[in-house]
């Protein structure tokens, strides 16, 4: 897909190609004004400095401002509690990129990485403000006190200079070619460092305000009483040429690298005397009553000046220069332009007036003769001068200056002319509104095409065919008098045709409304896949001897070699290209657009284009050098709103939802041609193209590691972008780290093998009491059991045995009947024991309603009363708690019964939230449990509380009865 790369145009590349040109006049530089409402601290700027990093840092009334060309940073007590001190006088850069700054208050400042440190008595500074600082070539850092000597910086505290006055009010500093230092003093005249000493050199009485070495080495004094003076031979002269500046105060003095002297009045402005001699003030648009407290000239040739009350100002150097109509009104439109055989250039200005261009402006030219009506159209003659066209269809010629009606090639009727074009056979094309188009030779009669209206451009006519650019028809190809137009249907791809264009070899390119076009072989190609440029209104084409395309469109004036459209055609990518617009000193970016000829390649190879605010030339002889490098710059990272510590990687905490990084580029003049693209390696593979905007933001991060690496290029730098990176590393939560996972693997497999040995300690201790019960029920039906039975069995022979006896057998019947009844009963409590070994809760019934069916199945047939209740809420145990409080109940309830003769018992069960208790209270005979007990059932209750983690309370004493209270957890798991 193929799209256009928007360049920017002239970036110099040398020293010199940036300084402002002393041959232009200052009116045809781009200028502009920063005040408190664009960002400006406050409007008043006493000091200024431009930092080795790019930045400009801008010493105000109210604290110091840092610019990078579009945004304004602000330092002051709001920000940085330790400047206590807003009204900034002074500024310089240390070695080390710190930077120095001086206020209204004693001591000094110095701020380097966003952090501050005041100096003061201890570092060797005097009670006193310091009004100026310098650094030298050789790093050393000079500063002036308000009263008292100049002081030297040995990287460690300031030391005073030795001089033989007793006294200095030191007003300025400044360097010459050798790095010689000079100084300025309030009434105690001019001074030089000679050999670590001041020297005086001349001596005022006034105050010196400024000063400057020129390129002969001259030293220039500003003063506030005496003007400019210039120092000869251990004097102080006023120069002639100062004489022509205004009387005022001298503020502030400059020399460039073009040589030029730069010179600030006290509410005068800005004058400039160029290394010709020549005194010039000042735009208008930069006012005329206004101080320049502070002069600049930064890395790419632009001026800052600082100003009493009316903020910052900047004059920059810009390829096109506006050309003013002389006595006219102010951005008046300019219409038509083209370059007669003389090499004189010609425009329609305003009102169809008609003007000629000369010494940077255009100048009005009257007819000698009174024209029909206002001028139309124009094109050059070859054999010289002009053609004329009007609005109610008149003809002129114009040679050396007179002007001759061309009646033959007129329409018929008053018809107004629309365009002219003279071909390489000197046929005079001439296209009107509604009668047509008209072929006029001279000697001949005209020949008329009256179906051919509208014709706003045409080119070609000798050995081929003459195109037709019709904003209607599309484009028309007339060959030998027949006319064949070629729209949308035809693979125009638009509905009309504005300018035409034919190269040297043969190719026609077309502007439309919609795009340019190639027209070849009856084929047309089109340019331009993505929006841009090439897919604008095109108004005008030209071609220079570089092979260069000019294109002029409504948003600007776009340059692109005429290979890299015919290679793009082939070959998918972006066209690389130039766009010029008003920030490269056009009036009006929006270029007119009517009738030939909209702009114009003279042969001295300048370009001329109309546009909706005046005349614009550009001198395309000037091949655009490379431009200085941009310095990228990471200014800082946020998370949630918190700025991160300046760390490699970068740590972002953990749960970071908004993730920020803040960037610039340093571009103090056409900022806005400065574009970003950036993306999070480890995230992201393709880029973000976010044109000038100068932050990221990221949602939600995965942690990890990440690289964000950011791009920066100037529209029309060629090479490789600049690029600096970012290592980022996002931290995550404890349950998200490796460690973290393992340590959980190992405790899930630890807790699954804790989990199948409870699992089978549960298996084999159930298997175990089973069959300890299966035996022991096995035992007694063996062997007690059965004993019972022969028993029974025995006594049965013998008492019928004892029926077929003769005598009285009722006393032996009687006892042999008691034993039976004995045996009978050891049985059945033989079989009971068997059954009742390991009891259960019967199905369907609760805890509650297992003790009343146990209680019931005891004491069945006695008068023993048993009372069961229950506190708290009721709630499902787990089903082996439920079988040990059963079992422990049954022994507790058969204990009072058999052993205690109690004649009551209350069995009391509650429920807790964490643990179950079981109350049996009886009033039996009662025991010591301090005594030993022999007997089973309890071991095995003291066992089982044992293994459950609960405690068993006893109260009882011998003949009142007893109480036992059984606790027992009821947790989820087992230990």
């Amino acid at each position: 897909m193929r799209c256009l790369v928007i360049v920017l145009p002239w970036l110099w590349a040398t020293i010199t190609a940036f300084a402002l040109d002393p041959s232009r006049p200052l009116a045809t530089h781009a200028h502009h004004i920063w005040r408190s409402e664009d960002g400006l601290l406050q409007d008043t700027v006493s000091a200024l400095l431009e930092s080795k990093d790019g930045f400009l840092w801008i010493g105000t009334e109210a604290g110091l401002v840092r610019f990078d060309g579009a945004t304004f940073d602000h330092y002051s007590r709001l920000s940085l509690p330790r400047f206590e001190h807003n009204d900034v006088q002074c500024l310089a850069e240390g070695s080390d990129g710190a930077i120095w700054i001086g206020t209204s208050e004693p001591g000094l400042y110095r701020f380097r990485q966003g952090e501050i440190h005041a100096l003061g008595l201890a570092d060797g500074l005097p009670d006193q403000p310091i009004r100026r600082l310098l650094r030298d070539r050789k790093g050393t850092l000079w500063a002036a006190p308000l009263e008292g000597p100049l002081l030297r910086f040995d990287g460690n505290r300031f030391q005073p200079v030795p001089t033989d006055a007793a006294r200095l009010r030191i007003r300025v500093l400044a360097l010459d070619e050798e790095g010689g230092l000079w100084v300025g003093t309030a009434g105690s005249g001019l001074w030089r460092l000679q050999e670590g000493r001041l020297v005086l050199a001349a001596l005022t009485a006034s105050e010196i305000t400024a000063l400057e070495i020129d390129a002969d080495g001259q030293v220039l004094v500003g003063t506030r009483a005496q003007g400019l003076m210039a120092l000869r031979e251990g004097r102080l002269e006023v120069p002639i040429w100062a004489r022509r500046l205004p009387p005022k105060p001298i503020c502030s003095l400059m020399r460039d690298r073009q040589g030029s002297l730069w010179i600030g009045l006290e509410q005068a402005g800005l004058f400039r005397r160029s290394p010709s001699g020549q005194v010039e003030p000042s735009p208008r648009s930069l006012g005329s009553r206004w101080t320049p407290l502070s002069l600049l000239e930064d890395s790419s040739g632009a001026l800052w000046a600082g100003s009493e009350d009316r903020g910052l100002r900047v004059i920059y150097p810009v390829p096109f220069q506006p050309l003013p109509v002389l006595g006219a009104e102010p951005e008046e439109p300019a219409w038509m332009v083209c370059q007669d055989t003389q090499g004189t250039v010609w425009c329609l200005t305003g009102d169809q007036a008609l003007g000629r261009v000369s010494q940077g402006r255009v100048e009005p030219v009257h007819p000698d003769v009174p024209l029909g009506g206002p001028i139309s159209c124009l094109w050059p003659r070859r054999g010289g001068g002009l053609w004329i066209g009007t609005r109610n269809g008149e003809l002129w010629a114009m040679e050396q200056g007179l002007f001759r009606r061309i009646r033959g090639a007129e329409p018929s009727h008053p018809d107004p002319i629309i365009s002219l074009f003279e071909d390489t056979q000197k046929r005079l094309w001439v296209a009107t509104s509604r009668q047509g188009l008209i072929q006029w030779t001279p000697g001949a009669a005209p020949v008329r095409f009256p179906a051919i209206q509208g014709v706003v451009a045409m080119t070609g006519g000798a050995s081929g065919p003459l195109y037709l650019a019709s904003r209607t028809q599309g484009l028309g190809l007339l060959v030998s008098n027949q006319v064949r137009w070629l729209g949308r249907s035809e693979g125009l791809g638009s509905n009309g045709v504005n300018t035409l264009h034919l190269d040297s070899e043969g190719s026609l390119w077309v502007g439309t409304m919609d795009g340019l076009r190639r027209y070849q072989d009856g084929i047309f190609q089109t340019f331009g896949g993505r929006p841009g440029p090439l897919l604008l209104a095109i108004h005008a084409i030209m071609e220079d001897s570089a092979h260069r395309m000019w294109l002029s469109t409504g948003q600007g004036v776009l340059q692109v070699q005429r290979a890299a459209l015919i290679r793009s055609l082939s070959i998918a990518g972006p066209v690389p290209g130039i766009l010029f617009d008003h920030h490269d000193g056009m009036p009006s970016r929006e270029t007119n657009g009517g009738p030939q000829p909209t702009a114009w390649l003279t042969r001295e190879g300048e370009l001329y284009f109309p546009t909706s605010r005046g005349l614009t030339r550009l001198d395309g002889r000037l091949p655009p050098p490379p431009g200085t490098p941009l310095r990228l710059h990471i200014l800082k990272a946020e998370g949630d709103e918190i700025i991160l510590p300046d760390t490699q990687p970068i740590q972002v905490p953990p749960g970071t939802h908004r993730f920020e990084v803040y960037y610039t580029a340093t571009s103090l003049t056409r900022s806005d041609k400065v574009r970003f693209r950036y993306r999070l390696e480890g995230l992201e593979h393709t880029w973000n193209e976010v044109g000038d905007r100068r932050f990221s933001a990221y949602s939600n991060l995965p942690p990890g590691s990440y690289r964000f690496v950011l791009q920066a290029w100037r529209l029309g730098e060629e090479g490789p972008p600049k690029q600096v990176t970012l290592e980022v590393k996002v931290q995550p939560y404890f349950y998200q780290r490796p460690a973290f996972w393992g340590l959980g693997v190992i405790l899930a497999i630890t807790f699954g093998w804790w989990l199948l040995r409870l699992r089978l300690q549960q298996v084999e201790a159930r298997s175990a009491v089973l069959g300890e019960r299966n035996r022991m029920a096995r035992e007694i039906h063996d062997h007690l059991a059965q004993g019972f039975t022969g028993v029974l069995l025995q006594l049965e022979a013998a008492e019928a045995k004892l029926g077929r006896m003769q005598g009285d057998p009722a006393p032996v019947l009687t006892r042999l009947d008691h034993a039976r009844n004995l045996a009978v009963a050891s049985l059945q409590e033989a079989r009971r024991s068997v059954m009742v070994l390991r009891p259960r809760k019967p199905e369907g019934t609760d805890l509650l309603g297992a003790l009343r069916l146990l209680a019931d199945r005891l004491l069945a047939g006695t008068d023993i009363q048993v009372e069961l209740a229950v506190m708290g809420k009721p709630r499902a145990l787990r089903e082996n708690l439920e079988e040990e409080l059963l079992r422990m109940a049954q022994e507790l309830m058969t204990n009072a019964l058999r052993h205690g003769k109690a004649r009551w018992v209350r069995v009391v069960l509650e429920y807790e939230s964490r643990r179950v208790r079981i109350n049996v209270e009886d009033d039996g005979r009662g025991f010591d449990p301090s005594a030993a007990v022999a007997g089973y059932g309890m071991r095995s209750i003291r066992e089982s509380i044992s293994k459950l983690g609960g405690h068993m309370d006893i109260d009882s004493s011998q003949g009142l009865g007893s109480r036992i209270t059984i606790t027992l957890p009821n947790r989820r798991w087992r230990p």
